[in-house]
């Protein structure tokens, strides 16, 4: 018999990973079509071992962003991506890490883009999230902890993302006038 934290944690895990893999797939479209380079970031992890076996591994230290890249004419991209299963309001914020939000506001007074990327399945639509917009959600939710309605992104702040111009998800279009 499987141990259940063991499937619990596999699932959560491998959440995200058919969203992860149509941003994978945009970003081959736009460097095909020399629009962008993006890749994915790994996360740097520390194995222990005993002797040959490895016995447990852990994040070395907080990541980034999911993806980084540089679009066309040199502008600097970064972008998390986040999957939302049942929720229908919006994005909650909790599913943003504080050491993301301290990257997006540093990485946007450097002058680079951020945004997130939410996949909200309830609707199968996905929607991009400027950076900006996440970090005034964020600063209204730390100010308002614990009061209703302050802890998520309601959609009506996010722009919808869809297949476009041969790219699986165009997500750059979700830009507008800033690329």
């Amino acid at each position: 018999m499987r141990d259940t934290n063991y499937i619990k944690n596999h699932k959560m895990a491998n959440k995200g990973m058919f969203f992860e893999e149509e941003v994978k797939m945009a970003n081959t479209g736009y460097k095909n079509r020399g629009i962008a380079l993006v890749q994915k970031i790994s996360t740097p992890w520390k194995v222990v071992r005993r002797g040959r076996q490895i016995v447990s591994a852990f994040p070395e230290e907080k990541s980034t962003l999911d993806f980084r890249g540089t679009v066309k004419d040199g502008l600097s991209i970064s972008f998390d991506c986040k999957e939302v299963e049942k929720e229908d309001r919006g994005l909650p914020l909790k599913y943003i890490e504080p050491h993301q939000i301290e990257y997006m506001r540093t990485a946007i007074f450097m002058g680079e883009i951020t945004f997130i990327l939410c996949f909200m399945k309830m609707y199968n639509k996905r929607y991009l999230i400027p950076g900006e917009k996440v970090l005034q959600y964020w600063d209204l939710w730390q100010q308002n902890k614990g009061k209703r309605g302050f802890n998520y992104m309601p959609i009506e702040q996010m722009v919808e993302v869809k297949s476009k111009n041969g790219i699986v998800l165009d997500y750059l279009s979700g830009l507008g006038d800033v690329i």
